[in-house]
């Protein structure tokens, strides 16, 4: 026994390799649960989510799986497990953004096509309910911003060619939420379509933009550098701050996307504002442009926090 291992967990390790030895993944599903709780690496979410993958139980399975993303894109077969949970979910949007992130495109291909293959049955047993979803997805903003997110999150469920119908209509909608059209370029980036689309920003102007031209959020220069100046200054003295502003700053940056550099033209100043802003002190002085757009995210994101 590994002397890191406390005999109650290696218990729990045994039971579950009988378990899994018999085939029997529902029992053994329960039984790495359990020990998941007490043993969260990934060799533990591994066995997991392969337990509950054989079990059926795909939803709870993908969820366990995102714990660890990353590793799982290190192996194809792993990497084909994550996608094949999104299909069995029929979360095609996520199984094809999952899809594009491996580098061999021979795979990336074979995977696509076995995502359309899917697609072809959701639409010949499932008709009526994906319109239903697609119809409630194109006219989302009649609702307000609890009823947008939970239409939004159905829509991932709509085969991809319908969602990006759907997210281009929305995306210059003047009565979509702005943090929902964002996300929905954010989401479009992350599928690797090429084409044009045109977006309203947030100054309510359309823009046109070229979707492989388009950036992660996550990758662009402003917000590692945002992210960075944030660690800096709350790492060490308040963690707890540092992980609301984080979000908050995400949340921010998001509604930016994807002109976020046109906003922030300082971003030492946009952190610091925005601390300032948490702990109710006084703010620096921002560039006057700058000043105004922290101003306007600020009433958008306490307005999304109300509701």
């Amino acid at each position: 026994m590994d002397e890191n291992i406390t005999p109650e967990n290696q218990e729990l390790i045994d039971r579950a390799n009988i378990e899994t030895k018999q085939k029997n993944w529902h029992d053994a599903a329960e039984t790495l649960a359990t020990l998941y709780e007490k043993m969260q690496t990934f060799k533990v979410n591994y066995r997991l989510v392969t337990a509950l993958f054989m079990d059926e139980q795909y939803q709870l399975a993908s969820s366990y799986a995102d714990d660890f993303l990353l590793e799982y894109l290190d192996d194809e077969s792993n990497f084909r497990m994550i996608v094949a949970l999104a299909v069995q979910n029929q979360n095609f949007v996520y199984a094809q953004q999952l899809a594009v992130l491996w580098d061999d495109l021979d795979v990336v291909d074979e995977v696509l096509k076995e995502i359309r293959q899917a697609e072809e049955r959701a639409q010949e047993n499932m008709k009526a309910t994906l319109d239903t979803i697609a119809r409630q997805f194109y006219h989302m903003s009649d609702y307000d911003l609890l009823a947008q997110r939970d239409r939004y999150e159905s829509a991932r469920h709509l085969p991809v060619a319908q969602f990006v119908v759907g997210a281009k209509f929305l995306l210059v909608d003047p009565y979509a939420l702005p943090i929902i059209r964002a996300t929905l370029l954010e989401d479009l980036q992350k599928l690797q379509i090429d084409g044009i689309v045109k977006y309203r920003w947030l100054d309510d102007e359309i823009y046109e933009i070229q979707l492989s031209d388009v950036m992660p959020l996550t990758s662009s220069a402003v917000f590692e550098a945002a992210a960075a100046t944030l660690e800096s200054r709350l790492g060490q003295e308040d963690p707890i701050a540092l992980e609301m502003l984080a979000h908050q700053m995400r949340i921010e940056l998001t509604l930016l996307y994807p002109r976020v550099d046109i906003a922030i033209t300082d971003i030492e100043e946009w952190v610091d504002s925005s601390i300032a802003h948490y702990y109710g002190r006084s703010k620096p002085d921002e560039p006057e442009n700058q000043r105004q757009w922290h101003e306007k995210i600020n009433a958008l994101t306490e307005s999304f926090f109300e509701n």
